[in-house]
């Protein structure tokens, strides 16, 4: 690693350099120092994530070696039991043969022989003796029996549990290296500048979000704009079972929309992510909430801002957009994730999924195998963002909430708490959970053994929909 910073350090400074000469072409130096900065940020996450990883591989490696110990150990102890248990089986088998069988000699002749009748009552109560120790015999074999096939049995768990450990040390090994190979890509940007091709060509290098947006998703409202370039868009439920969309951008799309109101749990999610939460209105409650949380807000009905503008080809309210580009009330954010391109795990199949808010509106997705990602579809129909480009979606997690009417009747989400999810990537499929200690925490979702679920970079999409 230290050799890598030295390299970049190297880098950084040839390019300084190179645009103070040239910054006819390249720009002003304080651009160039803004670029270096950021790609000194994107590389600093790539070495804390890449160093993350192999501290992993190395706990999974000593967690793999443990378990094929234990399952050797396993093995042999099973071994060892299942000759004693077949030894003691034939012991007892020639001993029956040879003590009630002999020739034609069975129980009822040693009974009939008496001699006397004293002489009968001793050879009946031998025989019950006899008969009453072999059936504690029998018993002991079938609990020794049936405690040899509960460890068969847990001798099956422990041989799944190694083989999805070597399945994780693969995954992340594959992680591993597609981390390494896109440092050495932004190490090429840095040498030649390119900070924006950086992020066109290392698409896991993913900025933070900046806006949270309400978009309308009535059917007049489709098809929205900006959804497409969305780092995450939540959907939801608002009073009448119709859905809208809290997107939130890292991009500033030059127009995005239509704007809707404030909710509740629309509110909770804008402040969890930390980003300005932009809206057209709402209820007393909820612009008060707003002002309680301290939340960084921008209402479009009561802006003056020109870049807040309403679409004359469509009706209002599903007609009021914002141009992000031009707005101008926050600035790119200079946090960087460097986000994998593989899973760690494998799931189940999951390659499509169906989710039905009501009779009139239904999401589905189906996922596009050489790809990656999954198309959208609402009500059958494949989703389009205004500007044509298809709702890819690289990430889907179903959130399973309890639902509220408040003091107005409207359907509000308890986002607080815990409950389980779905989660779709890569065609494969997760069950798992959620948990949000409070308001300003943020959601975090697990897989079902406890370890946080790490999604692969591109488009996520949150369906909120009731348990």
């Amino acid at each position: 690693m230290r050799s890598t910073r030295s390299l970049l350090i190297t880098l950084l400074l040839f390019c300084f350099f190179t645009v103070i000469i040239s910054s006819t072409v390249y720009g002003s130096p304080e651009e160039t120092q803004k670029e270096i900065a950021e790609l000194e940020a994107a590389l600093k996450e790539f070495e804390k994530t890449i160093a993350a990883r192999e501290e992993r591989i190395k706990e999974l490696n000593l967690e793999l070696e443990k378990a094929e110990k234990q399952l050797a150990e396993t093995e042999l102890a099973l071994a060892e039991s299942e000759a004693k248990l077949a030894e003691k089986n034939h012991i007892f088998g020639q001993r029956v043969r040879s003590a009630y069988m002999s020739g034609s000699l069975s129980y009822l002749d040693i009974i009939l022989d008496a001699k006397s009748f004293g002489d009968l009552i001793f050879r009946f109560v031998y025989l019950t003796r006899v008969l009453g120790r072999d059936a504690e015999i029998v018993s002991a074999l079938r609990q020794e029996y049936e405690l040899l096939e509960e460890r068969k049995m847990a001798m099956v768990a422990e041989k799944e549990k190694l083989e999805d450990l070597r399945y994780q040390i693969e995954a992340e090994y594959k992680n591993l290296l597609d981390q390494k190979a896109q440092m050495n890509k932004l190490l090429q940007a840095a040498k030649d500048k390119l900070a924006d091709e950086m992020a066109k060509s290392i698409p896991q290098a993913e900025r933070k979000a900046v806006y949270g947006v309400v978009i309308d998703n009535h059917a007049a409202a489709r098809p929205q704009y900006g959804l497409a370039q969305a780092n995450v868009v939540y959907e939801y439920e608002v009073e009448g079972r119709i859905t809208r969309y809290l997107a939130l951008f890292a991009a500033f799309p030059s127009k995005v929309g239509p704007l809707r109101s404030a909710r509740q749990h629309n509110i909770i999610l804008a402040l969890e992510n930390d980003v300005r939460f932009v809206h057209a209105g709402g209820s007393s409650d909820n612009i008060q909430l707003i002002a309680d949380l301290n939340l960084r807000a921008t209402d479009a009905l009561k802006s003056s801002s020109l870049y807040f503008y309403r679409d004359s080809s469509r009706r209002a309210p599903h007609n009021l957009y914002v141009n992000l580009q031009a707005l101008q009330h926050e600035s790119p954010s200079k946090v960087v994730t460097v986000r994998p391109a593989f899973l760690s795990r494998e799931g189940k199949p999951g390659r499509s999924l169906s989710i039905t808010y009501s009779g009139s509106h239904r999401v589905s997705y189906s996922y596009v195998a050489d790809k990656g990602y999954y198309h959208r579809y609402i009500n059958g129909s494949q989703h389009f963002d205004g500007n044509g480009a298809a709702i890819q979606a690289r990430n889907i997690i179903v959130q399973y909430v309890p639902f509220y009417n408040d003091f107005a009747g409207r359907p509000t989400a308890n986002l607080v708490g815990e409950g389980p999810i779905d989660f779709y990537c890569q065609g494969q499929y997760f069950r798992g959970k959620w948990v949000k200690s409070d308001n300003k925490s943020p959601t975090r979702f697990y897989y079902e053994d406890g370890q946080e679920i790490e999604r692969i970079y591109g488009q996520t999409w949150i369906q909120i929909v009731r348990k």
